[in-house]
């Protein structure tokens, strides 16, 4: 099996990965371009995981405390073609370059209580 530019594992390179971003930075994005979420530019990198119970960890450690609605972007790594990788620890795929449309394969909202907390559902 090939894998993309990047990938470490030959076993990983079809999976699929998440990516939490707040609602209105997916809304304000140009559709016909790739996603540039603002990690990219601030860390050089775009951060996923394989895992929800992951995802819903990670919102609820830095994101809690953000407003807004956010939504969940599902995204098949072998069809990326900007370089990605682990970085230490396989639940957390890093891609360094734009997220290319072709390869969000699906964007759903995340619920979230009154106080913040993000719930997966």
């Amino acid at each position: 099996m090939a894998t993309r530019p990047g990938a470490a594992a030959p076993d990983r390179a079809d999976s699929l990965a998440f990516h939490l971003v707040p609602e209105a930075a997916w809304l304000a994005a140009p559709p016909g371009e790739p996603f540039r979420p603002a990690s990219l530019t601030a860390e050089g990198f775009v951060h996923l995981t394989h895992r929800m119970p992951d995802l819903v960890d990670v919102a609820n450690h830095f994101y809690r405390d953000e407003p807004g609605p956010h939504v969940i972007l599902t995204i098949a790594l072998g069809v990326l073609t900007a370089p990605w990788r682990y970085d230490g620890d396989e639940r957390y795929p890093h891609v360094y370059g734009p997220l290319d449309r072709e390869a969000i394969i699906a964007v759903r909202a995340i619920a979230r209580r009154p106080d913040g907390t993000f719930t997966g559902s």
